[in-house]
């Protein structure tokens, strides 16, 4: 069978455009994707940052200054479900540019090896019956200034790149 040129200049043509609105629509796809998950994990960080405060005032307030050992400040670092978007959707974390993702991997680890460390010195401090050395608190300190600088970075990155895609920012960076 025999097509005239006009066919196959529209089949050619409906082919053609099938297949630029398949990709056009994977790409936009992919896009709300990362959009979507940039906004969630940048409201988780801010979320941890908040506790991070709250948790270094309660720390030096009770436990530096030796008021109380501190068992129960040292429990309260993190509840369950406050890394849940990080949890659940570590297998997107490519949706971000490389450089925010090793940030996000960065700040999670500080916080977890904070959570970790703050587990220890409550075990101490419920063994002992008194708080850790001051050394270890010191220490604990440090980890976390580290995590709250990482996630005033990471939402301050976050922030600046939200403006320029119309997500609403807090500009209290505790």
């Amino acid at each position: 069978m025999h097509l005239p040129l006009s066919g196959l200049t529209i089949l050619g043509s409906a082919s053609l455009s099938a297949a630029t609105g398949y990709f056009t629509s994977r790409v936009s796809q992919q896009r709300l994707n990362a959009y979507t998950y940039r906004s969630a994990i940048i409201t988780e960080i801010r979320t941890l940052l908040i506790r991070l405060s709250e948790y270094e005032a309660a720390f030096t307030a009770r436990v530096v200054v030796g008021e109380s050992s501190g068992v129960y400040v040292l429990r309260v670092l993190l509840q369950s479900g406050d890394i849940a978007v990080y949890s659940n959707n570590t297998a997107s974390i490519g949706l971000l540019g490389t450089g925010i993702a090793l940030r996000v991997l960065r700040f999670y680890a500080d916080f977890r090896t904070l959570q970790g460390h703050a587990l220890i010195l409550a075990e101490i401090a419920s063994q002992t019956g008194s708080s850790a050395s001051g050394a270890d608190m010191q220490r604990h300190l440090q980890l976390v200034r580290r995590a709250r600088q990482r996630a005033r970075v990471l939402v301050r990155r976050g922030c600046a790149a939200g403006h320029r895609q119309n997500i609403w920012c807090s500009t209290d960076l505790t």
